[in-house]
């Protein structure tokens, strides 16, 4: 199963073939100089027809199409009336060896190339590098798309990108489960994994899960415990964390990865992993317990401030 990274609707976005409206008619079927120049070298109408196409729908989505006339009809009729009034369609296809020449004459005019193998590898390398900074497969897959787009090649088709990126997410993955294997000891694991326990009919991490649900002294006692209770395991991720050379970026992607995860989930996950998510989310809880307490502070400070200034002056409403 592949991995998904876009949605349906933005799949068909980017890799889609346009849906032109008029305006954009207007705009990528108008042709330069140098293109009609390129148009000029064609023979039939009907290649001619297709040619303008092809050309309006990468300068679109800077990718090609396998299309027919009657896929376009909209887009073919404009192109009709604009160039070639005496156009009939009649056959409504075109043959794969004049596509593919069409394409590389588009590719010299746009000053694009396709995907070799050596660009195939370049990509490999940036997905590690891209995986190793966000574990997000969006994250990857746009920084992908924006090299492509900056050395002006090709896109990859979706299910290529699929792979590859899913290939560099698995490969830091693997990183990572190497260095907790040589770096958490056995009093490490201990601790951890007890916070997907059991106790008290909800497991740790869940209590932990949960923020004050507003600034009363109940529930700010009950965050400070919070913070006693991983204030252990807090020095433990700062001890461990530098060793998996994790950037701030990817640490609270992992360790929104334990709110969305239910403890059933991470059980089903592989150990080493799961501390790596573990050490991201008390970490990154911690931090986020002490901004909690600040605004705590905060609000109170201003009320007793606002009560301050109600009781010197009673008369203001």
């Amino acid at each position: 199963m592949r991995l998904k990274i876009l949605s349906e609707d933005e799949i068909d976005a980017l890799y889609g073939r346009p849906r032109f409206t008029q305006e954009e008619r207007v705009e990528y079927f108008t042709l330069s100089a140098q293109e009609k120049v390129a148009l000029a070298q064609l023979h039939s109408l009907k290649s001619k027809v297709f040619f303008i196409l092809q050309l309006g729908y990468f300068k679109a989505r800077r990718m090609f199409f396998v299309f027919g006339l009657k896929d376009a009809v909209d887009d073919a009729a404009y192109v009709r009336d604009k160039y070639f009034s005496a156009f009939s369609e009649g056959d409504t296809e075109i043959a794969e060896t004049t596509r593919l020449k069409q394409q590389r004459l588009i590719l010299d005019l746009c000053k694009y190339r396709n995907p070799d193998a050596v660009v195939r590898r370049k990509l490999e390398v940036r997905a590690g590098q891209a995986a190793a900074m966000c574990g997000k497969p969006v994250y990857v897959f746009r920084e992908l798309m924006h090299y492509l787009a900056e050395q002006r090649i090709v896109a990859l088709g979706y299910s290529s990108m699929q792979d590859m990126i899913g290939r560099a997410l698995a490969q830091e993955q693997r990183r990572l489960e190497a260095i907790v294997i040589d770096h958490v000891g056995p009093s490490a694991k201990f601790a951890l994994n007890r916070l997907l326990e059991d106790t008290q009919g909800l497991h740790e991490i869940t209590l932990l899960k949960r923020d004050p649900r507003d600034f009363s002294n109940h529930e700010i006692r009950r965050e400070v415990e919070r913070g006693k209770q991983i204030r252990e395991l807090y020095k433990l991720s700062q001890l461990l964390l530098p060793h998996l050379l994790i950037p701030n970026e990817n640490i609270r992607y992992y360790a929104t990865l334990v709110d969305y995860y239910s403890v059933q989930k991470l059980r089903q996950l592989s150990a080493p992993i799961v501390y790596v998510y573990l050490l991201c989310f008390i970490q990154h809880r911690y931090q986020k317990l002490h901004d909690n307490l600040i605004q705590s502070l905060l609000h109170h400070v201003r009320k007793h401030a606002d009560d301050a200034r109600d009781a010197a002056n009673p008369n203001i409403s």
